[in-house]
């Protein structure tokens, strides 16, 4: 039986015997055992301020949750259904394990831990002792992640633009065969590689990923095969594995690709067509099986007609390309990457706010996202830092995107403008010209548009047929 489900059944014995709930969680704040009615009423989380600051006190009592300075940017702040908790930071030996919470959701819960504080907190201490004394004989308990149950959908949305990407995504489960993904920066590209490695029959092995755009020209060789003692001043005693011996039986991702230096770009090619690399300053060949992966921001083709990207290897890496699209083609998908982002910027910005307004919403639907999801998700940590409420609104919004509004606001009065003179120059011509078929041909000839278009423009403008 793992740690985790015997102090589980501790924590439910010590619950039924003080008539409290009881909570434990890892030094990150995540829950990792508790009642059931804890769970119910508090969620899995705990707002990471709030245990940041309780770190230097061995036991904290808690008169008044979600109304303590502490408490603020916690979801629960003015509304924690906690009528008293008391806390205890578990550390020994310097090594933090965690937190125990005793908690009442009652008045009568209330009114027990306020009379035997001492009492509790005794058996908060009890139950910290037999909780280590578990972890120390069936290990540290490890928390699962989502990543470890369940496979990570990189791909967020449901517009149009990526239906056929999901689609093909599916016909790519198991493949082997070598990809060039293309986008602009900021849409996704590092994330759909590791996709990619992760549903594939390489999925065992390593996932190394290099931009070559980072990489000193002088050391991409050395980098890519890796050398032998001696190879060069500088070079270890015992040598260095390269990235393709790194990513045996893996993925092999380069980022940037159209970096690739150009005297570097035949010696990538032989490997790829011939599966062996050879260290710098070696005598022997190693075979290796590598699922390589390739990415860029720029146009390949037009690097291979100024010579700048060799055609052999372009056409040896792109067997399946896949274009991810930029997100201001894709607004409709913001609904659902916004709190995947939120969720996952929890924990940075010890804000644990999970909604925004409709109006937040709105703004970022209306801005262009030059810089695409990283560019949102950059927004979005502003807000969670700016945000003092339980969900973001507009206030919080960085001062460019509330600009944004203005100058909206100030686009559509220009159209309106725009639209009221159209519809007070047509009714002018009609009024001079007639309001039957012939009169409407002439209003056409003199504005040099089809009698189809004025039509239509009335109908749109809303100009009464019967106007005089």
């Amino acid at each position: 039986m793992s740690s985790v489900n015997v102090i589980t059944k501790v924590i439910h014995t010590f619950s039924e015997l003080l008539q409290i709930e009881i909570a434990f969680f890892n030094h990150e704040g995540v829950l990792t055992a508790s009642t059931e009615e804890y769970r119910k009423r508090k969620g899995n989380r705990v707002h990471l301020p709030f245990f940041r600051k309780l770190y230097k006190h061995p036991i904290s009592f808690l008169h008044k949750p979600g109304h303590m300075k502490m408490c603020q940017g916690c979801h629960f702040q003015k509304n924690c259904p906690s009528t008293v908790e008391i806390v205890r930071n578990i550390v020994e030996d310097e090594k933090h394990y965690g937190y125990l919470a005793f908690v009442s959701f009652s008045t009568d819960g209330e009114e027990r831990l306020m009379e035997s504080q001492k009492e509790y907190s005794h058996w908060m201490s009890q139950l910290s002792d037999v909780i280590m004394n578990i972890l120390h004989e069936l290990g540290d308990f490890k928390l699962i992640s989502k990543k470890e149950t369940e496979k990570t959908d990189y791909i967020l949305g449901n517009s149009e633009t990526l239906h056929d990407l999901k689609e093909l995504m599916k016909s790519l489960v198991n493949s082997t065969s070598s990809i060039i993904i293309t986008g602009e920066t900021g849409t996704g590209k590092s994330l759909l590689a590791k996709m990619l490695h992760e549903r594939s029959i390489f999925r065992q092995g390593n996932f190394v990923e290099i931009n070559c755009a980072s990489i000193p020209e002088s050391l991409f060789e050395s980098e890519l095969f890796g050398y032998e003692e001696g190879a060069f001043t500088g070079a270890r005693k015992t040598g260095k594995p390269g990235y393709f011996e790194l990513a045996d039986r893996g993925t092999l991702f380069l980022d940037e690709i159209a970096d690739l230096p150009l005297q570097m770009q035949p010696k990538l090619l032989k490997v790829l067509q011939d599966g062996v690399v050879q260290r710098i300053g070696g005598t022997v060949s190693k075979e290796v099986n590598v699922r390589v992966i390739a990415a860029a921001n720029q146009s390949l083709e037009q690097l291979m007609e100024s010579k700048q990207f060799r055609s052999d290897l372009y056409y040896r890496l792109n067997v399946i390309p896949i274009h991810l699209p930029p997100l201001r083609e894709r607004k409709e998908d913001i609904d659902e990457i916004v709190p995947v982002l939120i969720e996952k910027l929890q924990t940075r910005t010890g804000k644990f706010i999970q909604t925004c307004d409709k109006e937040f919403l709105r703004r970022l639907k209306q801005h262009h996202w030059p810089g695409n999801i990283r560019e949102l998700e950059n927004v979005l940590e502003y807000s969670m830092n700016m945000e003092k409420s339980a969900q973001l609104s507009v206030s919080s919004l960085p001062p460019s995107l509330k600009k944004l509004e203005a100058t909206n606001h100030s686009l559509q009065k220009e159209k309106r403008a725009f639209k009221e003179m159209e519809r007070e120059v047509l009714i002018q011509k009609l009024n001079q010209y007639g309001y039957d078929h012939e009169g409407k041909k002439l209003v056409a000839e003199d504005l040099g548009v089809s009698v189809r278009t004025i039509y239509r423009k009335i109908d749109k403008l809303q100009i009464p047929v019967s106007a005089k």
